[in-house]
């Protein structure tokens, strides 16, 4: 029972790390841009789309099927704001979430129509790790480090660079960054692309992990929601404690109870959370 717990609970580690970086580019969305992206893990299933038909049907290297996955996805995030979010940026909040949770329609019947409803995924074979009597994939392991490296990366740019600087002026004030010189739409438009570049790393990291179908993103937009919530609307490191959080929970859950349990867990900490504390472990009321 203990050897399965530990097994369990290094899984939900790693699981942890790679849902923060999901949270991270939802969090940084709604932080900078005031937005909830509700169609943000149906762009991940985009981005495993892309790297399965360039790696299945060209033959094209796994890395640089990676490489352009990720530059498409920043692609369609800088496109989505500009033909989507922007034309919203002064609706109501309603009309926002309608608007933005139609576009999980459009993504999930344009993958059916593209690539059909069948199971589609890369082969890659790696082999398990073994620590004592843990025992590790290194998919997993190497998706944890590699959103580990990113998270770090995008700390660094938020809080060493000028760029990072006027996002963050951005999420804390419009108007006075505006006055500081700051344009307030091209850090919108900014924040989409790093959030969709985000999307395609995600889905590199996912590929080689799990098979992608049409409604794959759904449970994983549900996910970010939930740590995003848990941890606080627009609190960076609210979420990455939180992803932790979920990803520890929902492993040692499924482990001694079952998968479809440990959802409903998940879901019942999130409705706790929203009633007990609904500005997020680390939020504040006025963050809301």
């Amino acid at each position: 029972m203990e050897i399965l717990f530990l097994n369990a609970l290094a899984n939900g580690i790693l699981l942890g790390g790679v849902l923060a970086l999901l949270a991270f580019g939802l969090n940084l969305i709604f932080g900078v841009v005031k937005v909830i992206h509700m169609a943000y893990g149906q762009c991940v299933m985009l981005g495993m789309y892309i790297i399965y038909t360039l790696r299945s049907l060209y033959e094209v290297p796994l890395v640089a099927a990676f490489a352009v996955a990720v530059g498409a996805m920043a692609l369609w995030g800088a496109l989505l704001h500009l033909l989507v979010i922007r034309p919203l940026l002064g609706a109501e909040r309603l009309n926002q979430l309608l608007a933005l949770a139609g576009l999980i329609i459009v993504f999930e019947n344009l993958a059916h129509v593209v690539w059909g409803a069948d199971l589609r995924g890369v082969r890659v074979d790696l082999p398990v790790v073994s620590l004592g009597n843990i025992y590790l994939k290194t998919s997993n392991l190497l998706a944890f480090l590699g959103a580990l490296a990113v998270l770090g990366i995008l700390y660094f740019v938020l809080q060493r660079t000028y760029v990072g600087l006027a996002i963050r002026a951005i999420a804390q004030d419009t108007e006075c960054a505006r006055l500081m010189g700051i344009n307030p739409g091209r850090i919108y438009l900014l924040t989409l692309t790093i959030g969709g570049a985000l999307t395609g790393l995600i889905a590199a990291f996912f590929s080689p992990i799990y098979s992608v179908h049409p409604h794959f993103g759904g449970s994983f937009t549900l996910m970010a929601f939930i740590i995003v919530v848990l941890g606080g609307m627009g609190n960076l490191a609210g979420g990455f404690l939180g992803a932790f959080i979920i990803g520890i929970v929902t492993s040692v859950a499924a482990v001694f109870t079952s998968t479809e349990l440990a959802e409903i867990l998940a879901l019942v900490i999130f409705i706790l959370v929203v009633l007990v504390r609904p500005q997020g472990l680390l939020g504040t009321r006025g963050a809301r």
